[in-house]
């Protein structure tokens, strides 16, 4: 199927009240990540809207975190899936910000997740109802929401249904919040929280030094041994970012406790820097410690792939061909649910959704007209994926 542009762009001018409105209401239902029953709320709006639309859609049990919510226009089509992803969740939980917070001021929107990611959302939502309105048949068009990206799933195992409902999709275009430089992320770091323990015996300090077991001294043999597991070149960084201990300078403490922040480049990186830092915390310097290791919401790196440029260019060639901006590609330290649909050999493009900057913060805002143009491109490319699939994928 070939896109009809004027078509697409009258669609956008006939919906945009409607798709304004579609925004303004996900926004303003704040939802924080942890809030599973308010998140879960955003999730039921949204299938209620794609069961109004005649969009088959279903809940997929997370076992503990927010609904996950898988829509698909054209299951019985025996082709690969094109697969569409985002987040419901927001940093912001409820009551950070007044009621019904969207506004648009001097073509930016505002208000919590207004970028991050609730355009992105709409988009996808106003996607597959176009594809239906235009009678789109090429192939199956997969959306999975979830609710609980921005604390990298630690609630149950959206990472584990991510992976599963990705296999063997063509490609994804995952509609994170999109840069206002235009580029397009074709890699992102993993990464993950390490917490250390170290438990030694208290002892007064004057009284009993030799009965004690500091804690402190303990972990500061490891820390530098730690930090010093960086291989900068190769993307993979250990950094010790809080550090606790002791109570009062005359007691020998028997507590220690320090967070580490890792990010690495390569998926087999997440294996390797968790044996390493195991091994540097298993060595006891001062006999009488134990030391504790836990490793919180290990996320796998987004690869930058060669597969993952081509389905850049390919986007790149539509959009120019419909008078758009080419978008560069772009490496960054952050994460995004993309590193698990990489992971599955899945080529996939983040980013897409609307423009904006202040993700995560108060000053968190969108571009108004980057979230139609963004959406007409999406759009386009999808009814003409099947350029993609003859040339680079089947």
């Amino acid at each position: 199927m070939k896109a009809d542009i004027n078509e697409l762009r009258a669609f956008v001018e006939q919906n945009r009240y409607e798709m304004l409105l579609f925004w303004e209401n996900l926004v303003n239902m704040q939802a924080g990540s942890k809030e599973i029953d308010r998140v879960n709320r955003v999730m039921e709006f949204l299938k209620k809207h794609f069961e109004a639309e005649g969009i088959d859609c279903h809940f997929v049990d997370t076992k503990g975190a927010p609904y996950a919510l898988a829509a698909e226009l054209n299951s019985d089509v025996p082709e690969k899936p094109l697969l569409l992803a985002g987040h419901c969740d927001t940093v912001f939980p409820s009551g950070s910000y007044p009621e019904d917070p969207f506004h648009i001021k001097e073509g930016f929107a505002y208000g919590p997740g207004v970028v991050d990611m609730k355009n992105g959302v709409a988009q996808i939502f106003y996607l597959l109802v176009a594809l239906k309105h235009f009678g789109f048949r090429d192939r199956p068009v997969k959306a999975v929401l979830v609710g609980d990206e921005e604390i990298s799933h630690v609630m149950g195992i959206t990472d584990e249904i991510l992976m599963q409902e990705a296999k063997g999709c063509l490609c994804c275009f995952n509609m994170e919040s999109g840069r206002m430089d235009n580029c397009l992320i074709v890699g992102r770091k993993g990464g993950m929280d390490c917490h250390i323990t170290v438990r030694g015996v208290a002892a007064h300090a004057g009284n009993d030094y030799l009965k004690g077991r500091n804690a402190i001294v303990e972990m500061a043999h490891k820390l530098p041994l730690l930090q010093n597991l960086t291989i900068y070149d190769e993307g993979l960084t250990v950094s010790v970012g809080v550090i606790k201990g002791g109570m009062v300078s005359n007691a020998v403490p028997d507590y220690c406790y320090a967070e580490l922040d890792v990010r690495y480049k390569k998926l087999e990186h997440m294996e390797y820097i968790q044996q390493k830092i195991r091994e540097v915390c298993a060595k006891i310097y001062i006999e009488g410690t134990e030391t504790e290791v836990e490793f919180v919401a290990p996320m796998p790196a987004f690869e930058e792939t060669a597969a993952n440029h081509r389905l850049l260019d390919y986007i790149n060639s539509v959009a120019v061909k419909y008078g758009y901006a080419a978008s560069e590609p772009v490496y960054v330290g952050g994460m995004s649910d993309a590193a698990y649909f990489g992971s599955v050999g899945v080529p996939t493009v983040c980013s897409m959704g609307g423009q904006g900057s202040g993700a995560h913060t108060k000053k968190e805002c969108a571009s108004v007209e980057s979230f139609f143009r963004r959406w007409i491109i999406a759009a386009a490319c999808i009814m003409e994926i099947q350029d993609y699939a003859e040339k680079y994928a089947e």
